[in-house]
């Protein structure tokens, strides 16, 4: 460890401050630490600025009203709370002023400012306070940003602006349009070489905004390569240069591969001698070891030489490396003793094949000079400007402006070099307006808002007639990833020199846990550098000072490792340390693992105490208020940290709430669900979208469940059905109503509520439902409504999510950036010896130079030093955000901390870190000992400091929570319902032999097969077994024979899923037209294409292809249907067809059993077999299904249907019995007869003098893998007598038998 030395500090130490004598004139600055009253100081010097307190010696030269006072502070949130307390605070002092509250102590700061007033004045002062209580709303309390809006409206001529410019808060899709104007102005005419280069180092106008967005930050001061200034006018030069270096790059390459390849193939050759030439090398080698010199060849002793020649042997077998010694047996190589009885090798192949490979060598990697600038940083160069430029224009140009906009608006209104009378005017008026400002949380301001507040009020002449208090605390600054400098706080500080104050004592924590603090921090004070890192050898404009502590009245109490209770110590570190003792340090992975168990297994023990009264806040040695959950807040950097705590505290009954900054409601889970159902509520027919709704985490529907609705046609359609009531509803009585009919309907608010953290869950969905609604009210239409919430996803809109009445009684894991002011009684920090590193991975990096701040570009490889100081940079940040962490305590402080190494490293890197700078300067350690001396070196400063081991984990449980008794849900009230009426297809009707579950009555199913295909689909999984089954068996036999046209249907792939694949072949051919097919020399490319996106096998391609065109060639005898009847589908017109045509049939109560018996009455060639029959159900409402192919031929119209089942691998197991038999067992005859009814009646309708007989040609059952078939050709045909036809046309129509339609 590095000794500690004594620094010379020239800084002036600021001034007490004493809020009652606090000059209200002039610019200065308040450095407020941890816990100091802030925000009751700010407060107070408000009331002093009401009353016109102090008079000519330390007051303003007037009273003051709210409207005259300018309170600035960073987020909208705090501007509310800021306004709030201000008013309470006039309030209370009001009430005080009038006597209606007690009097108190004579040291209190009220009861001070009140006995600077004659008790004659006295209700004159507290009318001032009530009125300007009243008149809090008028006040200007407001952010940055929000003021300076306010200013740019009110002052449209000084500063230079529009009336009437729009806010807008997301600026990103313009920015993308402009950066796509870019790219296509600039790279659309550049050769192809050129084009090769930019997407080579771009890739994309995406990639290329994705790349500016931190370069057109309005707080940085420009891009830098290789630490200087960079600015591109025209990339020509750099385009030139760029393309030179690398065709040489390529050509160097080229050379140095060409080398490698010959110097590797002589290594080839020397190994294969070697090997052919073994036995005798290895003779000779050893009749020669007594002779050789022992140093080059290990002859000194046989096994040692020995193993040498096995080394080189290993390597010629290409096993091995070449040992270090295997150039001294090349030929002439050989070293010999003078005495030896050999003085030379004898003159073998081996030794020369190994001479002429270790002599040639090896080729240095190629190494060409870099041009001076890389194109990806003359592109971001060249292109910043141009899109700065282009984008502020068209801001301009739709009269909008941005977040940034404000700011740098104000700032060039305000810059003297651009128009100095109207600048001063400006800054003139903006001090008449607000003669007094208060600027809260300073530290965190940025360049252009410092800029903007010193030309107004001109810091540095302190100007009498006008106030400027700045009120901050630089240790605090931790926000440069929004833009803050701590550098801006620097310059203000140096601006107000001699005017500098600071509030002196903490009234957040006990004096224990203050005392601890400042050991720590003035621990670190000692280091070169100072405890914050800006220290030089003369001066520190950021020093630490210890503060005082008011103390707290309670303790908190814990239980000791004797069993015992006592007051829980100030601040513990605990050391985590490698189990294995040779270990320098702990791996990152290791450390969190560890942090997390141990801490989730010491707040589970510290609430089994509470649960005996063993643990909490009390006096005198009692505990009076048992510790709860919510009294312990656990710090975490990352999303990653937090989540290792907050399972290690579920195993353990422990329930958390997670709270951070980038908290944002379109981030959660539930706002991505939400998308997929309004998806699927604006499309309830799109059966894909319904499946992604239904499949969402927040339904947790199980797979068994959906896998069930997938299989049962029935179940589905209920699915169907109800998400077009959503939709219905959703059009009827808003989005709202939708989304609560759709929790209820799926029962999730109660399901929710019984997991852990269901309840969050539940209220981001009620959420969601709430801000959609409020949001539909300005927008039109349902699918504006989900492109808009799908926007806010995409942008991590930072709609904050509801805090929960519950969350207030869960532990917190929060972000040290989240945790800023706030505290609470025990913190722990289990993982705050970690670090993240600034690396090669971040392309380009943000760093001082001087009072500027500008971007470095050109990559670590080129230029590490910037990598080096933003590293640098960010350990004095860590610094300040451990001064937050360790100051958010009242009671007591939990460290974890050990000596953590990342990687491969064989030492700890703890120099990386914050914990590593404050233990050690952030000097290198050289092994977990001395971190640990460290640690003790650290314990030593104070008796508030513990150090002791990490405790041992367990899996113990914490006591279980007490349940919350909700209330009886009121009862829904119901309407009656209209009898179900529903859309059904073929596949909806069930059979007796079907192995399926038994099919719901129609009441509880619905149906609506949204196309051809997954009609098809739907019924082939009925009928055909996992495609695997098949598939394989098919892929095995193709593999063994020879494909052709007349086999490769018994090979191909059966199942439902390759059976919609050959129902999609033929309904494409009959798109390109089956006349044309064989013809159009296209259609063969056309049909590969077809084939790769289904994911056909190549081998089925060619055989697949002569099938169909012989398919389509080969006549059909169809003389079972009519003498004579026949036709190939070549000879059938375009307009002699319809493919795919889609029927509904409109039913009424139909009994299935009904309809059954009368298909079966009238198709006697079935009656020898035993066909499945109909299960009851009903069909009300629309009989549904598509009709493969419609054909006429000679005047005749026939319904033909494809079908890919198998029936055998051969085409002899395609007979009529066999066909027959299957038609009957899987009851297409009612399927066809169905099919020639929805013929008939669009015939009936279109057809003049259309007759049943003469007209319909029959149904023509294609069984595709039996079209070679010798005599069936494949083809089942029947035509039912016309009795059948109007029997079911009566029955449709509701007509029952017997009775006249």
């Amino acid at each position: 460890m590095r000794p500690l030395r004594a620094v010379v500090n020239m800084t002036e130490s600021p001034m007490t401050l004493d809020a009652l004598r606090f000059p209200l004139t002039g610019a200065r600055l308040i450095e407020a630490s941890a816990g100091t009253g802030k925000t009751y100081t700010l407060a107070l010097l408000y009331l002093r600025l009401i009353l016109g307190h102090g008079g000519a010696s330390h007051g303003f030269h007037q009273a003051l009203s709210p409207r005259d006072i300018l309170v600035v502070t960073f987020t909208t949130a705090a501007a509310e709370e800021l306004r709030e307390r201000i008013r309470t605070r006039l309030v209370e002092a009001a009430d005080y002023f009038y006597q209606r509250i007690p009097a108190r102590a004579a040291d209190d700061p009220i009861e001070r400012l009140r006995a600077d007033y004659d008790p004659a004045d006295w209700n004159l002062c507290a009318w001032k306070l009530q009125v300007a209580a009243e008149s809090m709303d008028e006040a200007q309390v407001s952010t940055t940003h929000s003021w300076c809006h306010q200013v740019l409206v009110e002052q449209a001529f000084d500063t230079r602006g529009l009336f009437n410019r729009q806010l807008v808060s997301d600026t990103d899709d313009l920015l993308a349009e402009v950066v796509r104007d870019y790219w296509r102005i600039h790279f659309q005419s550049l050769s192809e070489a050129e084009a090769e280069l930019i997407d080579a180092a771009i890739g994309s106008p995406d990639a290329l905004r994705e790349r500016l967005r931190p370069l057109l930050s309005a707080t940085s001061d420009g891009i830098t390569y290789e630490g200087a200034p960079l600015t591109v006018s025209t990339l020509a030069p750099y385009l030139e240069r760029n393309l030179a270096y690398a065709e040489a790059q390529a050509a160097a390459k080229q050379t140095y591969a060409e080398a490698m390849h010959h110097r590797n193939a002589l290594e080839l050759e020397a190994q294969q001698q070697w090997l052919n030439d073994w036995p005798a090398v290895e003779r000779h080698l050893l009749e020669l070891r007594t002779s050789l010199a022992p140093r080059s060849h290990k002859s000194a002793s046989l096994e040692e030489y020995q193993a040498l020649l096995d080394a080189i042997y290993a390597w010629a077998q290409g096993h091995e490396q070449p040992p270090t010694l295997l150039k001294n047996f090349a030929k002439g190589n050989f070293k010999f003793l003078k005495n030896g009885e050999f003085s030379q090798a004898a003159d073998l192949p081996a030794f020369a094949r190994l001479k002429q490979w270790i002599d040639t060598p090896k080729p240095r990697k190629p190494s060409v000079d870099r041009p001076d600038v890389d194109i990806t940083a003359a592109v971001l160069a060249h292109a910043r400007p141009w899109i700065e430029q282009a984008l502020n224009a068209r801001l301009r140009q739709r009269a909008e402006m941005s977040f940034d906009d404000l700011l740098v608006e104000l700032d060039k209104a305000l810059d003297p070099n651009a128009d100095p009378a109207a600048a001063e005017r400006l800054a003139a008026h903006l001090r008449e307006r607000f003669p007094v400002a208060l600027i809260d949380e300073f530290q965190d301001t940025d360049p252009i808002q410092y800029r903007i507040i010193d030309r107004i009020y001109a810091l540095a002449e302190n100007r009498p007639e006008t106030g400027i208090f700045m009120i901050g605390d630089p240790k605090q600054a931790i926000y440069s990833f929004r833009g803050a400098d701590i550098h801006t706080y620097l310059q203000a500080r140096a601006a107000t020199r001699g005017q500098v104050y600071t509030l002196p004592t903490n009234f957040r924590s006990t004096r224990a846990v203050v005392d601890a603090c400042n050991s720590v921090f003035s621990h670190a004070e000692g280091h070169h550098r100072g405890a914050f890192r800006f220290q030089d050898d003369h001066h520190n404009p950021l020093p630490f000072y210890p503060v005082s502590a008011a103390g707290r009245p309670e303790t908190l109490y814990l239980p000791t490792d004797t069993g015992d209770v006592g007051a829980a110590n100030a601040l513990t570190l605990w050391h985590f340390t490698p189990e294995d003792p040779s270990e320098p340090a702990l791996t990152t992975a290791t450390y969190r693992e560890q942090a997390a168990e141990a801490a989730a297994t010491q707040i589970a023990r510290w609430l089994r105490a509470a649960a005996n009264n063993q643990a909490g806040l009390g006096d005198s040695g009692t505990v009076k208020t048992p510790l709860r959950p919510a009294d312990i807040a656990l710090l975490v950097r990352t999303g990653t940290e937090a989540k290792a705590l907050r399972e290690a505290l579920r195993k353990r009954n422990i329930a958390s709430v997670y709270l951070s900054d980038r908290e944002s409601l379109f981030a959660s889970q539930e706002a991505e669900d939400v998308l997929h159902w309004l998806h699927a509520c604006a499309h309830p027919l799109n059966e894909r979208l319904v499946r992604a709704a239904l499949g969402t985490n927040s339904l947790d529907i199980p797979l068994e469940q959906l896998a069930h609705w997938q299989s049962d046609e029935l179940a589905w359609e209920a699915q169907m059905l109800h998400f077009r009531e959503l939709h219905e509803l959703w059009q009827r009585q808003g989005v709202l109503v939708m989304l609560n009919s759709l929790l209820q309907r799926f029962n999730l608010p109660s399901r929710l509520m019984q997991q852990s953290d269901g309840e969050r869950q539940l209220t981001n969905l009620l959420h969601l439902a709430e801000w959609l609604q409020q949001a539909s009210t300005q927008l039109d239409g349902e699918q504006t409504l989900i492109r808009h919430l799908s926007a806010q996803i995409e942008s991590s809109d930072q709609e904050q999510l509801l805090r929960l009445e519950s969350d207030a009684d869960r532990v917190k894991v929060i972000t040290i950036h989240k945790s800023k002011g706030l505290d609470y009684p025990l913190v722990m920090l289990p993982f705050i010896s970690s670090w993240k590193d600034i690396d090669g991975k971040t392309r380009q990096v943000s760093v001082h130079q001087g009072q500027n701040k500008v971007i470095e570009i050109a990559g670590k490889k080129a230029f590490e030093a910037a990598w080096v100081q933003a590293n640098d940079e960010r350990i004095s940040e860590d610094m300040r955000l451990l001064y937050v962490a360790l100051t958010r305590a009242q009671h007591s402080l939990w460290l974890g901390v050990a000596a953590l190494k990342s990687g491969k490293a064989s030492k700890p890197q703890v120099e990386r870190s914050a914990m590593g700078y404050l233990l050690n300067a952030g000097e290198p350690m050289a092994d977990a000992a001395a971190f640990a001396q460290c640690l003790s070196d650290l314990a030593g400063q104070s008796q508030a400091i513990t150090l002791c081991a990490a405790p041992t984990p367990d899996d113990n449980p914490a006591p279980a929570r007490a349940e919350r008794t909700l209330e009886s849900a009121r009862t829904l009230r119901t309407r009656t319902l209209l009898p179900r009426w529903w859309i059904a297809s073929y596949s909806a009707i069930q059979f007796q032999s079907d192995r399926d579950t038994p099919a719901p009555m129609a009441d509880e199913v619905e149906s609506d097969s949204q196309t051809a295909q997954q009609d098809q689909l739907d019924e082939e999984s009925r009928i055909t077994p996992p495609p695997a089954a098949l598939g394989l068996a098919a892929a095995s036999n193709a593999a063994r024979e020879t494909l052709s046209a007349t086999n490769v249907l018994h090979h191909f792939p059966a199942g439902a899923t390759w059976g919609t694949v050959l129902h999609s072949l033929l309904e494409w051919a009959a798109q390109q037209t089956f006349r044309s097919l064989g013809e159009d020399t296209d259609c063969y490319q056309r049909f590969v294409t077809f084939c790769q996106r289904r994911q056909i096998d190549p081998r089925f391609i060619d055989s697949l292809w002569q099938w169909l065109i012989d398919f389509i060639a080969r006549p059909w005898p169809l003389g079972a249907l009519s003498p004579n009847a026949g036709f190939a589908l070549a000879d059938l017109k375009p307009e002699q067809i319809v493919v795919e045509m889609e029927f509904m049939i409109e039913s009424h109560a139909l009994s299935t059993i009904q309809l059954d018996e009368a298909v079966c009455a009238h198709t006697p060639k079935f009656d020898q077999l035993e066909r499945p029959r109909a299960r009851a159900n009903q069909l009300n409402g629309m009989l549904k299904g598509f009709i493969d192919l419609v054909a006429e031929h000679d005047g005749r119209y026939y319904v033909i249907d494809w079908k890919s089942n198998r029936l055998g691998f051969n085409d002899a197991d395609y007979t009529q019995a066999a066909m027959l038999e299957h038609m009957g067992s899987h009851r297409y005859d009612l399927q066809y007869a169905l099919y020639l009814l929805a013929l008939h009646r669009q015939l009936k309708a279109r057809l003049p003098g259309y007759d049943y007989d003469q007209h319909v040609g029959g149904a023509i059952y294609v069984f595709l893998r039996g079209s070679h078939h010798h005599e069936t050709n494949g083809l089942f045909c029947d035509k039912p007598p016309r009795a059948l036809i109007e029997t079911l046309d009566q029955l449709f129509a509701g007509v029952s038998q017997g009775q006249s339609a």
